[in-house]
């Protein structure tokens, strides 16, 4: 066929009807409601999108109210966005150097952690490129020295963001800030406006709440909580909420749900239009920095490289959804990081825009019905709950009477469930499981050096900085009201607990080893065995098989010559009914004092006969797999517990 006759060729348009009823046709004649599936955000996720199911294609165009696609018409082209990992150091010394060779190597902006350099002098500081690159830290508790550093460099051409969200800081605490430390933050965010115009310091991070198990649509709206909170607080010193907003970042921290990630940052613009709007604020003051780092609450020390995969979904989707700086964590953040792990964390980023060329497209994910579908719903769900939580008397009556903190802990628990049960799989640590690797150490966090506690006024530590003085010289200490803290845990940490159980009994001498009584042919015990040894696998129990039992003598001979605590019968259904509950008496009766379960699951009148004949338990798809490999190590060890 001729080019020309191809280009001619017109395909028929297809209405939805028709898709759909093409899809259901591939279903048996099932309806599409069977594939739909809820998502953590009570979002009900469909296997087909069009136009007739899209609810709002209002926003056609970037750099356009309400903003979805983008606070800029070029998109990156016009804007483009900042490659900022943060530099891990011991010493400001070291800190340069480190930070020298990462800007040769693709960092576009100075971005470190300063609890680990917290002995750092102003004169280390101001040696870094700060008119050169913009600045993108989380100072932390140490915000007030930054601040005091700052002032003393007093130049108009620092860029970026430094600052402390002072309410998800204290939040993770257990803590709502005092008017002590809220007085003191004031005080230098007012000075540091005055002195380096360009500079955002009033930094709104989400990250505690996302550790602490959020939701895509919780995220946002604590995010609009928490800037109404900022604004109302400042607006009594005086600033305007124009000058408020102009100085505002927000940072999320970005997971590995890639279309939930897109989405919510495309519907955060949409809503902060909106509530910019009832401030009376618009044009170019409504476009906030937005930045986001990777997320390690869904990071594992176990099989740490599948976090390389983790992050580059994080970065592809932060990108996507069109942040302004991004912060890639090293795949081997929880044990170091090492040199290969913060290289990666730069590369990733410079390889999705060198090579996938995310910098030239203007809002790729504009227009795709299922991420407008997404966004519409996360935008107007978490509206409401910003509503709710403003009804309730804002972010700090909230986090007061705990209602943040139990909305919270209700995903969490939803989340770990999910991977307990292995509804959601996280490669590495509850399915494909290495056996053989031993759980990474955690390094422990360098101490920091405190002084300076009775410092009142933020101008007084300011004019205390000497070129020797270091950040931790100027640390204010400060307590506030006590409250239920945001409880960051990652994921992963069950199953690494379990691993870490595992690897101390074997150094104590005890036999982390389990007896599969593989029943019948190989072809008919095989696909069991496997299911078996995988799960065994992910709490660190290694798996010995019988060989084919084609009697109940030859299983029972190899519980005798194996000496074993736990053993479990793998076959076909078929197998459990020819060698029926006999074998669990014939088994028991070689070793009475041996846990014996069923692989599957038998029906409740048959369970209860292989029970009454010493059969314990059973090993199937969709238990508690957490609950159960504790209790077989609890029995391993020699501590008896219920199953």
């Amino acid at each position: 066929m001729r080019i020309q006759e191809m280009k001619a060729q017109q395909f028929p348009k297809a209405a939805w009807s028709e898709w759909r009823k093409t899809a259901e046709a591939s279903l048996n004649g099932q309806s599409l409601q069977t594939l739909h599936t809820a998502t953590y955000e009570n979002i009900l996720l469909k296997p087909l999108y069009g136009r007739e199911e899209t609810a709002d294609f209002a926003d056609q165009y970037p750099g356009f109210p309400s903003y979805t696609r983008g606070f800029y018409e070029g998109g990156y082209l016009e804007t483009s966005w900042k490659n900022a990992p943060s530099v891990k150091s011991d010493t400001g010394t070291d800190l340069k150097k480190k930070m020298s060779v990462a800007l040769q190597e693709g960092q576009q902006a100075l971005s470190f952690v300063v609890e680990d350099i917290s002995q750092m002098t102003f004169t280390q500081f101001s040696a870094l490129p700060l008119e050169e690159y913009p600045l993108y830290i989380h100072t932390n508790d140490h915000f007030l020295a930054i601040a005091s550093f700052l002032l003393k460099i007093k130049s108009s051409r620092v860029t970026g963001a430094a600052g402390t969200d002072i309410v998800s800081l204290y939040a993770k605490k257990g803590l709502v800030p005092s008017e002590r430390a809220l007085a003191l933050q004031a005080e230098a965010v007012t000075a540091l406006r005055k002195a380096l115009p360009k500079l955002k310091t009033i930094r709104i991070d989400t990250t505690p709440y996302h550790e602490g198990g959020a939701n895509a649509v919780q995220e946002i709206a604590i995010a609009l909580a928490e800037a109404v909170f900022y604004i109302e607080w400042l607006k009594e010193k005086g600033w305007s909420p124009v000058e408020v907003i102009e100085k505002m970042c927000f940072h999320f921290a970005i997971g590995s749900q890639f279309f939930m990630e897109i989405a919510k940052l495309r519907a955060f613009r949409k809503v902060w239009y909106a509530l910019c709007s009832s401030y009376g604020v618009s044009g170019e003051a409504v476009k906030v920095l937005v930045g986001a780092e990777t997320s390690i609450f869904t990071f594992s020390k176990l099989d740490s490289h599948v976090n390389l995969l983790r992050t580059g979904s994080g970065v592809f989707s932060a990108l996507l959804g069109g942040v302004e700086y991004v912060q890639a964590v090293p795949f081997d953040q929880l044990n170091g990081p090492s040199s290969l792990g913060e290289r990666m964390a730069r590369n990733i980023p410079l390889i999705l825009q060198h090579e996938s060329y995310l910098g030239e497209v203007i809002d790729p994910a504009g227009g795709s019905y299922y991420i407008e579908t997404l966004t519409t719903e996360l935008s107007q769900a978490a509206w409401e709950h910003f509503i709710q939580m403003e009804a309730a008397g804002g972010i700090i009556s909230v986090l007061k009477d705990g209602t943040v903190q139990k909305e919270l802990a209700a995903v969490m628990k939803k989340r770990r469930e999910d991977l307990a049960t292995q509804k959601r799989s996280m490669i590495g640590t509850n399915s494909y499981a290495d056996l053989h690797e031993q759980v990474p150490k955690e390094k422990p966090k360098p101490s920091v050096s405190l002084s300076g506690e009775s410092i009142s006024l933020f101008q007084e530590l300011t004019g205390k900085v000497k070129d020797q003085t270091t950040i931790a010289a100027l640390y204010v200490k400060d307590s506030g009201t006590a409250v239920i803290p945001i409880s960051s845990k990652r994921l992963a940490e069950p199953f690494e607990r379990l691993r870490e159980r595992a690897e101390r009994m074997q150094l104590l001498g005890k036999k982390v080893k389990a007896g599969l009584i593989c029943l019948g042919p190989l072809k008919e015990f095989k696909l069991r065995a496997d299911f078996v040894i995988s799960q065994l696998s992910i709490g660190g129990i290694e798996s010995e098989l019988s060989g084919e039992c084609q009697t109940i003598e030859e299983a029972a001979q190899f519980v005798k010559e194996s000496q074993l605590a736990y053993y479990c019968i793998c076959g076909k259904d078929e197998a459990y009914e020819q060698f029926g509950p006999s074998l669990a008496a014939a088994v028991k009766k070689e070793r009475n004092n041996i846990l014996l379960d069923l692989a599957g699951k038998l029906s409740a009148e048959t369970e209860a006969k292989w029970r009454c004949s010493g059969l314990d338990g059973s090993v199937y798809s969709g238990q508690n797999i957490v609950k159960k490999l504790t209790a077989l190590l609890h029995r391993l060890e020699g501590v008896e517990t219920s199953d």
